[in-house]
């Protein structure tokens, strides 16, 4: 069937014919997105599977001929044994995501640019490059008024934006991250939003040998955006920069005392739309 709008109401008469209820899709760099809102919007409960995932599932099942009708038939087995399945996708939370992708994927071009110029000796080469940067910021800025645009325009998610906006070091658009790539936040439990983010240490012991925890994982873009407001916390708020210096004397690597400030703001996060109360700063 093509992953089109004809195809999508073909696929979904065929599962209703088959009463399948849960269907599962692999990631496809996006191309999912249109099969899996159509189909969440027809009632099934759908489960998105990493590439890798699948992969190691096919190594946990001994499975290594590879065609499409046996990676469907692996996927369908990974699908059925998932214990939860998330909640539909919010349709505005998925256009304000890809206009978000689009902001960050900019801003990664800029950057790289920028390097790049540092090289550069050539005055012309260095106005042309100097030109698409300053084009790449406008687009940038441009994105980013229309995503703080959009979501104020919903009062409910205007309400967790704000209330994020209250904690240290979280900007504009790291709370609107917040409120788009995580809106489990505010229904989690103690310890779960750190590691939905990918900031929760995982230990590594054997018998007498203990190694070093590490952390892995979670979602790769918030945690970006975190990341930036952890690094301002840790700078001008007075109790998260107590917290990080005591770490930092406790002879913590800088970027270890970081994520642990992360660790921290995503916790905090999760408890002030729990509570419907903006963070209280302490002097």
């Amino acid at each position: 069937m093509a992953n089109d709008a004809a195809g999508w109401e073909g696929l979904i008469a065929w599962l209703a014919e088959r009463g399948v209820r849960r269907v599962g899709l692999e990631a496809t760099a996006g191309y999912e997105r249109g099969v899996r809102a159509r189909l969440e919007a027809a009632g099934l409960e759908v489960v998105v599977h990493q590439p890798l995932e699948v992969k190691l599932f096919a190594r946990l099942k001994r499975r290594r001929a590879k065609t499409d009708r046996l990676d469907a038939a692996l996927i369908a087995a990974a699908t059925a044994q998932v214990d939860t399945v998330r909640a539909a996708q919010d349709p505005r939370l998925a256009h304000l995501a890809e206009r978000l992708t689009a902001y960050e994927q900019i801003s990664d071009q800029a950057a790289q640019l920028k390097t790049f110029m540092e090289h550069v000796t050539l005055p012309d080469l260095a106005a042309s490059l100097g030109e698409q940067i300053q084009s790449l910021a406008r687009l940038k800025a441009r994105l980013a008024r229309e995503i703080l645009a959009a979501l104020k325009a919903w009062p409910d998610l205007l309400a967790r934006w704000t209330l994020l906006r209250s904690l240290p070091g979280v900007g504009p658009l790291v709370a609107a991250s917040l409120v788009i790539r995580m809106p489990e936040l505010g229904a989690l439990k103690r310890g779960q939003p750190a590691s939905l983010l990918g900031v929760a240490p995982f230990d590594r012991q054997s018998g007498q040998w203990k190694g070093q925890s590490f952390i892995g994982g979670g979602r790769s873009r918030p945690r970006r955006m975190l990341y930036l407001a952890a690094i301002a916390a840790k700078r001008f708020d007075a109790a998260f920069k107590i917290f990080a210096d005591r770490l930092l004397a406790a002879g913590k690597p800088p970027k270890v005392a970081i994520v642990a400030v992360m660790r921290k703001l995503v916790e905090a996060a999760n408890l002030v739309l729990k509570r419907q109360q903006p963070w209280v700063r302490h002097a």
